[in-house]
């Protein structure tokens, strides 16, 4: 069974390359973080700290929000990943079934496929890590304080251990719950190579992630209780008041529980504000049950579209507003704005890689469906016009849902700074939201558009075959 999940895997290289991108940027952030952490607690660099005034505590307090807000967007995106990963393997393990396995031998192809992507993701992502992990803890070191001089660092066994081991378990985890449905679908089913049916509303989580988003949401809820209630603290010599960000924080916690209700959020979100353009007919209808159809696994990447679009509208929001009430209070302040662009622009990426990643799992079933429309006369413009429509309908509903978290840290920071007798200067970071919307929109409407491409160099007859 192994040789056939390689072969599988080495045989669909193209439709893995962005997973594999993805699963290695996260290994990357993972490794880095781990690194910095491991390094500023051996005890030499503890007493180094201590002799410049500097505590340990003050000394990590930088990395580990790094290590947070990292893995706010790298668990739900290497999840999903490998969730949308079974989802692809359809029409193999049908395949699989059919000639004879037994369900138990193709849970175990399933997992292994997703494993093994993991480790050869974890290979490149490893060795970029080792190249950044010395500039990457000089950074944080920086931010901790001024004062700490350079800290060696190096990637160690257990670092690389853990890297591996986090990212290739938590794309395992992910891929379970699909997995185990992939066993018990009839393979008759499965094997068409069509995308599966969206289930119905109340079967589309299970009893375990719905216990997980209810336990998620009582943390969202607590946190902006403490974003609404928290005292601003004396702060520093330049008069910015201390105990700020919590409400970019309960931003994140919201981005993370939208992602955690995609599978219910993303299908009726998506039916109910494009319903209007079903009237335009045409490449416009076409999109839509397009996009509906597929809204089982469209669900995912919008859901990771719009954790990308929350963490930079959070971050940016949280730099704006604190640069507006600097400005206005005339503070002799100099914030560290390259940190937060440097993150946002990681973060974001990560989380919009994994949604191409995800579009580009279906282009095998795309490409029957571009093969069916071009036997109906549709012409290969219409089929682009179609494709394009399709990029905009996911990332406009990606857009609306972060819409919320844009809100609660607006409101949430600017209140923040009017508590503490600062102007109330609500800074919604509405132009870095919209360029990465438009990038987003490009990358997944070129992603969209490839089976298309390829369509006008491909006869119908075997694509046809196919079904």
């Amino acid at each position: 069974m192994t040789r056939y999940t390689l072969r599988a895997l080495a045989a669909q290289w193209r439709i893995w390359s962005a997973t594999v991108a993805v699963l290695a940027l996260a290994a990357v952030l993972v490794d880095v973080c781990l690194t910095h952490r491991l390094a500023v607690t051996r005890p030499e660099v503890v007493a180094a700290a201590r002799a410049v005034g500097v505590g340990p505590a003050e000394l990590e307090a930088s990395g580990t929000s790094i290590y947070v807000y990292s893995a706010f967007t790298a668990i739900p995106v290497v999840a999903i990943v490998g969730r949308s990963c079974v989802q692809a393997l359809r029409t193999n393990w049908a395949g699989w079934r059919l000639a004879g396995a037994s369900p138990r031998q193709v849970l175990v192809g399933v997992v292994t496929t997703v494993a093994v992507l993991g480790l050869v993701a974890c290979a490149p992502g490893v060795l970029v890590a080792s190249a950044v992990d010395q500039p990457f803890s000089s950074v944080l070191t920086r931010m901790a304080s001024a004062r700490m001089g350079r800290i060696e660092v190096a990637a160690t066994p257990a670092a690389i251990a853990l890297t591996v081991g986090s990212v290739v378990g938590i794309a395992v985890l992910g891929a379970i719950g699909p997995a185990l449905d992939a066993v018990r679908t009839p393979a008759v089913e499965a094997v068409r190579g069509a995308p599966a049916p969206a289930p119905r509303p109340g079967r589309r989580m299970g009893a375990v992630r719905w216990t997980l988003t209810g336990l998620w949401a009582l943390i969202c809820v607590g946190q902006l209780l403490v974003a609404l209630l928290i005292e601003p603290g004396a702060g520093d010599a330049g008069g910015l008041p201390a105990g700020g960000g919590q409400a970019m924080m309960a931003a994140l916690l919201l981005a993370v529980l939208a992602v955690l209700l995609a599978p219910v959020l993303v299908p009726g979100l998506l039916r109910a504000w494009s319903a209007p353009l079903a009237a335009l007919g045409g490449p416009w209808l076409l999109a839509r049950r397009s996009a509906l159809w597929r809204s089982a696994l469209a669900a995912g990447a919008v859901g990771l579209l719009a954790l990308s679009f929350s963490f930079t509208a959070a971050l940016m929001t949280v730099l704006g507003t604190g640069r507006a009430v600097i400005a206005a209070a005339h503070l002799r302040i100099d914030l560290n704005q390259v940190d937060t662009l440097v993150m946002a622009a990681i973060l974001g990426a990560m989380a919009l890689l994994g949604s191409v990643a995800v579009v580009a799992m279906t282009s095998r079933s795309r490409e029957q469906e571009v093969a069916v429309l071009r036997c109906a006369g549709t012409t290969i413009g219409r089929l682009r016009g179609q494709v394009v429509i399709e990029a905009g309908l996911y990332v406009g509903t990606a857009l609306i849902i972060s819409l919320v978290p844009l809100v609660v840290v607006t409101i949430g920071e600017a209140l923040f700074y009017s508590r503490a007798g600062l102007p109330f200067l609500p800074s919604p970071a509405l132009g870095p939201l919209g360029l990465v919307a438009l990038v987003s929109f490009a990358a997944l409407a070129v992603v969209l558009s490839a089976p298309v491409r390829r369509a006008r160099r491909a006869p119908i007859g075997p694509a046809l075959a196919a079904q």
